[in-house]
């Protein structure tokens, strides 16, 4: 029974944090109590033969419905950004975000200070209740004064609210808002009317009705956009309601998407997927040992029929049992969620996932579907199976309970199947963490840190500080940088149009970054021929422009300025594993457009270097807090949803292998039983312990066989389909994952049984016989 209600009953817990997992992305922006009524004004372009849907609008299509499109309300622009923040004499790094006047109505945020209408006032910013004790502890943040430190000087503002914490399932990422007309201050070379600049449009339509009309007057703006744009050509604009938005901008390619997304899909299918996988082995478990334990039952079943209780009774009986076993393994859930919530929440820093069942009406309901349905499908079986035994054969002692049947082998075999697939995926991850450590990014990851810097004045002044160091072996500026900064533009050659990355860099730039240069050369330093007209490009240019040789080829980039490509550089995985390498073109910047120094050491100095930077920077630039990143930062995020993957898989097989050899253990000890006269007859004429193992493991070899090809081939799909839906450059399962996933089951099964064989095989046949 200990085993029937503990495997159940963790099984019961990894569906709670599958339910509260897929509860917490179905409920992405349920706060905001108007979302029914929002819709996000987006564009589609078409390019060469693809509708590709963008998530911002340009700068001016905002004043615009506000002054001229009817049945519209609520006109709100929004735009992310950050910057340092000065209290006193700390600073603070904050994501500071830029909204029209109407975005505290048109959205719930509720407020702890403050009232809504001083939003309207461009010297107010409004902070989250956890910025307000980060900046003033204790004390009332209302009406206190902060600095935002920008790069030409500073700006000031009043705490005109403190809003409570946003949850972490919202669109909306910021610590403080303020003032959309603030952003063309602190960014004046940005103009309101400029069509070439973007924003996210947030706007309230009650009745809906209207949309068609809304989104057919919008098409009006079309020519002035493709007018300002001509290489950047819109088709259409359109209506994206704001509720399920969060979750849809993640299944679609909604490109420029500024507002979080919701879950990636594999982050709510695979804890829901591995959930269910140990709930059938939970409830495979508890029918195949509640079968085994009713041998003791016998009599009792007997007497009962005797008695005058009909077979309804019985099976009313034994499921109410199973019920009740059930629900005890629902308390142990609930027991072990308490660790195991926290324990997942901790795996992804997206996560926070709400433990308090109490407000959750949702999670009551489905507890008890849950406990309906482990305790009928687990219990069914065993109860119209005890049920129907015969009283005068059970009595007389004719009957003899135990063997297996085809229900039992075919339970056992699914076990088994569902444990190699666990067994499978966490060799496969293991095998993909290795491939990705090990695989060659086209550049250099390790030794390199950068920071922000505006302008070649700040490169310079920085770098002097800096080559004080003997430990740093080479500092460049640049203007982009990879997995950092790039824009994203249709080039042509010829009749041939192709969009294309473009990153603008320095001449040293693919030395410090190990890049590869397969033909040509690389940038002159101070030619002005080269800034202005020659690229280098990667590989996947020429396969895009079908070029054999790509050296003198001319582009033309924004339809007048006429590039020669005098380069071309090995592709590298400038998006990560993520994504598709895209074709990419390198262009010679200005100096006084560097916006990140590059700095080169030994990567075991590394650590010892960025924290000279730090200090330096401190002494040079004492206004801004330092900045610096390690370029193998930007590849963590990969490791650790491989790390995490593969942590569930293992935890997934761990329970999965021991819940399949409980569940063996049943069945080799049901064939014990009905096998002890045969085995006794084999040890009166001769047969050997090993003859006699082998003649009782036979059908369990063949259940494993069989469970070894069921689950390798789902296995196979599962490993594919699950590492295709989370990056685009993996290494799936090979024939080494499946050896090693069927030698471990092997070895489990052996340990599992042949004790319990051995035994049976060893006893006195004089025992056994005597018993008939």
């Amino acid at each position: 029974m200990f085993i029937n209600v503990f495997g159940m009953g963790i099984a019961m817990a990894c569906c709670i944090v599958a339910y509260l997992n897929y509860d917490y992305n179905a409920s992405y922006d349920e706060q905001h109590l108007n979302a029914e009524d929002i819709y996000r004004v987006n564009f589609i372009r078409d390019f060469q033969g693809q509708k590709m849907k963008n998530g911002i609008s340009p700068m001016p299509v905002g004043n615009l419905i506000r002054d001229n499109i009817s049945g519209v309300g609520a006109v709100v622009r929004y735009i992310p950004d950050g910057g340092n923040v000065r209290i006193k004499d700390d600073l603070f790094r904050t994501r500071i975000s830029y909204a029209d006047e109407k975005f505290l109505d048109l959205f719930t945020f509720p407020l702890k200070q403050g009232v809504k209408a001083d939003f309207a006032d461009k010297s107010k910013i409004f902070i989250s209740s956890e910025l307000a004790t980060k900046y003033f502890g204790e004390e009332e943040a209302l009406g206190k004064q902060i600095t935002h430190v920008l790069d030409s000087g500073t700006r000031e503002y009043i705490v005109g609210g403190v809003f409570e914490k946003i949850a972490p399932n919202s669109s909306f990422v910021f610590d403080a808002v303020t003032h959309f007309d603030n952003y063309f201050e602190v960014y004046n070379k940005i103009k309101e009317d400029s069509w070439d600049r973007w924003n996210t449009l947030l706007i309230e339509v009650t009745d809906k009705s209207k949309i068609s009309f809304i989104e057919k007057e919008l098409q009006k703006y079309v020519p002035h956009q493709n007018q300002a744009r001509q290489d950047f050509q819109v088709s259409q604009f359109y209506l994206d309601p704001f509720k399920g938005l969060a979750i849809r901008s993640e299944r679609e390619d909604v490109r420029n998407h500024w507002l979080r997304s919701s879950l990636p899909t594999a982050a709510v299918v695979a804890p829901a997927v591995m959930a269910f996988l140990v709930l059938l082995l939970a409830i495979f478990n508890f029918t195949n040992t509640a079968i085994a334990m009713s041998s003791r039952r016998l009599k009792e079943i007997g007497i009962r029929k005797v008695m005058g209780s009909r077979r309804k009774q019985l099976i009313i009986q034994f499921l109410t049992e199973n019920l009740t076993l059930c629900l005890l393994a629902g308390i142990v859930a609930i027991i072990l969620a308490e660790i195991l919530v926290p324990a997942y929440n901790q795996m992804w820093e997206f996560l926070e996932l709400d433990m308090n069942y109490l407000s959750n009406a949702g999670f009551f309901l489905f507890m008890f579907g849950l406990l309906m349905f482990t305790g009928l499908l687990a219990g069914s079986y065993p109860a119209f199976y005890i049920s129907k035994f015969e009283p005068t054969s059970i009595l007389k002692g004719t009957f003899k309970f135990g063997g297996t049947n085809f229900f039992t082998r075919a339970l056992l075999t699914l076990q088994y199947s569902i444990s190699l697939i666990a067994l499978i995926s966490a060799v496969a991850f293991i095998q993909n963490a290795k491939y990705q450590q090990e695989l060659d990014y086209g550049f250099k990851k390790e030794g390199i840190v950068y920071t922000y810097i505006n302008g070649e004045n700040e490169f310079e002044v920085y770098k002097n500080a800096l080559i004080e160091s003997s430990d740093i072996e080479n500092i460049v500026g640049t203007k982009h940088h990879i997995m950092s900064s790039y824009y994203n533009d249709p080039v042509k050659h010829e009749d041939i149009e192709r969009e294309v990355d473009i990153m603008e860099v320095s001449e040293g730039y693919m030395d410090i970054m190990g890049m590869t240069l397969l033909e040509g050369r690389n940038f002159k330093k101070d030619s002005e021929t080269d800034r202005k007209e020659s690229v280098i490009v990667s590989e996947s240019v020429l396969s895009a422009f079908g070029w054999d040789d790509a050296i003198g080829k001319k582009i033309v980039w924004r339809d007048t300025i006429q590039l020669y490509v005098v380069g071309v550089f090995k592709d590298y995985y400038g998006r990560g594993l993520w994504q598709p390498v895209e074709p990419t073109m390198l262009k010679l910047n200005k100096p006084e457009e560097y916006s990140r120094i590059l700095v080169k050491t030994d990567a075991k100095k590394l650590i010892a270097v960025n924290e000279f930077m730090e200090e330096k920077w401190r002494e040079v630039f004492p206004n801004r807090l330092y900045n610096g990143r390690l370029i193998d930062q930007e590849f963590q995020e990969a490791a650790t949803v491989n790390n995490n993957i593969l942590k569930l898989f293992i935890f997934l097989g761990i329970i999965a292998t021991l819940l399949s050899a409980s569940g063996l253990y049943s069945m080799v000890s049901l064939n014990i039983i009905k096998r002890m006269k045969e085995i006794g007859v084999r040890k009166v004429l001769g047969a050997s312990i090993g003859n006699i193992a082998r003649h009782l493991n036979k059908q369990f070899v063949i259940i494993l066989i069989l469970a070894a090809i069921l689950g390798s081939a789902a296995g196979y799909y599962m490993v594919d389909s699950l590492m295709a839906s989370i990056w685009t450059y993996y290494t799936g399962a090979n024939i080494l994952t499946f050896f090693a996933g069927v030698i471990l089951i092997t070895v489990v099964s052996s340990i599992t049984v042949g004790f319990k064989i051995y035994n049976a095989a060893s006893m006195s046949p004089v025992n056994t016989l005597r018993d008939e």
